[in-house]
C-alpha cells in the first residue's frame, strides 16, 4: 500500500521559482492521485488475479507501472530540490564523472534543459547512472514510465508535466527549466551518485 509522502519542506520553500499554489496543487492533488491509482491497482489485482484474462491483467499492470513510477519520481523530484540558491556544490567525484560523460557541468545543464524542453506532452527529464555502461545518461521519460533504461539509477529528476510549472510559467516550459537550477540540491544528487556507484 502506497502512502503520500509529506514534502520535506514547506509549500513556499521553493519560491520564487515555484509558487506555493503550484507546490500545493502538485503535491496534494497530482502526486496524491498517483498514490491513489497505485493502491486501487493493487486492489484490482488481488480481486482479478484468479481467472482474469491476460488483457485484463496487462491493463492492471500498465496502470501499476504508470502510477508507481509517478509516485516514486515525484518523491525523488521534491527531495532533489532545495530553497533558491542554498545548495552546496556537487562532490568532486560527481563533477569528475560529469566531465567524463558530458564534457562539463554547463553542458550537462544545457542538455538536461534542452531534452526537457523537447519532450512532447508530459514527462520527466532524468539524469541517470547506468551501471551496465558505467556512465551517466539523460533519460527523457514520457508520462512516468515510457523511455526508462533498465537498471538505471535516477540521480536528478525534473518534472516537466504541465502541473509542475503551468500556473507559474504558462506554456514557457523552457523558462521553468532555465530557473529550476537555482533550486537543485547538488548535495542530494551527489549522494545518490555515490550510493549508485558504490
Amino acid at each position: 500500500m502506497a502512502k503520500l509522502k509529506p514534502l520535506p519542506y514547506s509549500y513556499d520553500f521553493l519560491l520564487p521559482t515555484i509558487s506555493r499554489k503550484t507546490v500545493t496543487l502538485h503535491h496534494d492533488k497530482h502526486q496524491a492521485s498517483y498514490v491513489k491509482g497505485w493502491n486501487e491497482g493493487e486492489e484490482r489485482l488481488k480481486k482479478s488475479r484468479h481467472g482474469a484474462s491476460g488483457a485484463m491483467l496487462r491493463g492492471i499492470y500498465d496502470g501499476l507501472a504508470f502510477n508507481g513510477a509517478g509516485v516514486i519520481l515525484h518523491e525523488l523530484y521534491w527531495e532533489n530540490l532545495t530553497a533558491t540558491g542554498t545548495s552546496g556544490p556537487p562532490s568532486k567525484a560527481f563533477i569528475r564523472c560529469v566531465d567524463r560523460c558530458f564534457g562539463s557541468g554547463q553542458t550537462l545543464v544545457n542538455e538536461l534543459a534542452s531534452v526537457g524542453a523537447a519532450i512532447r506532452g508530459s514527462g520527466w527529464v532524468v539524469l541517470c547512472w547506468v551501471p551496465r555502461f558505467q556512465r551517466m545518461v539523460i533519460a527523457p521519460i514520457y508520462n512516468h514510465e515510457d523511455g526508462w533504461i533498465p537498471g538505471a539509477v535516477p540521480l536528478l529528476v525534473i518534472d516537466v508535466w504541465e502541473h509542475a510549472y503551468y500556473l507559474d510559467y504558462e506554456n514557457a516550459r523552457a523558462e521553468y527549466l532555465r530557473l529550476i537550477w537555482a533550486n537543485v540540491n547538488w548535495e542530494v544528487v551527489s549522494q545518490r551518485y555515490h550510493e549508485a556507484v558504490d
